[in-house]
C-alpha cells in the first residue's frame, strides 16, 4: 500500500472507514473523553462500585456488607432511595463486569477533594468491618485504591483506627 492511499481521518491515519471506527473504539477507552460531563449521579454509582469492590474482595459479600454500602451511600447521597438503591443494585452488576477501575478513579480524583476522598476511604474500611473482621484482602483492596487516589499511608491508617474505634 503506498502513502497515497491513506487518507486522514480527524488526527488519525486509515486505510478504510472499519477500521478506522475499530482504532477510534480502542482510543476512546484509551482516552475517555474529558469534554463529558459528570453528573452527581455518576459520581454516587462510581462510590458504590468502589464499596462493592471491597465487599467483593473476600470473594463473600454478605447482607451486612450489602447494607453497609447502602448505608454508607445513604449517608453521603441526596437521591430518593429508590434511585440509591438502584445504583447500587447498578454498581453490584457493573463490577461483576468490571476489567479496570481505571475511569472509575479517574472520576474520583478529579471531583473529589482530601476530605471527600478520605470520607470515602472510611466507608470503604465500615463496609470491610461490616462482617465483624478486616479480611487481607479487603486491607489490600483499600490500600491499592488509596495509592490510586492519591491518599497517604498515614490517612489510609488513620481512617482505619477511627472505623475501628467507633
Amino acid at each position: 500500500m503506498t502513502e497515497s492511499s491513506w487518507k486522514v481521518n480527524g488526527d488519525r491515519w486509515s486505510t478504510d472507514p472499519m477500521l478506522s471506527r475499530w482504532f477510534d473504539k480502542i482510543a476512546s477507552t484509551l482516552e475517555p473523553d474529558a469534554s463529558r460531563q459528570i453528573s452527581a449521579t455518576d459520581i454516587e454509582r462510581v462510590s458504590a462500585l468502589l464499596l462493592v469492590e471491597i465487599a467483593r474482595a473476600d470473594h463473600d459479600i454478605d447482607t451486612t456488607e450489602r447494607a453497609a454500602i447502602l448505608a454508607a451511600m445513604e449517608q453521603a447521597s441526596t437521591l430518593p432511595e429508590t434511585e440509591l438503591r438502584e445504583v447500587v443494585a447498578e454498581a453490584f452488576n457493573e463490577a461483576d463486569s468490571a476489567v479496570s477501575l481505571h475511569e472509575h478513579v479517574s472520576i474520583i480524583n478529579s471531583h473529589f477533594d482530601k476530605r471527600n476522598k478520605l470520607a470515602l476511604v472510611e466507608q470503604m474500611w465500615r463496609v470491610a468491618l461490616a462482617d465483624g473482621s478486616i479480611d487481607g484482602h479487603e486491607e489490600y483492596t483499600i490500600r491499592k485504591l488509596c495509592d490510586l487516589i492519591h491518599i497517604k499511608h498515614r490517612d489510609f491508617m488513620q481512617a482505619k483506627l477511627r472505623v475501628i474505634g467507633d
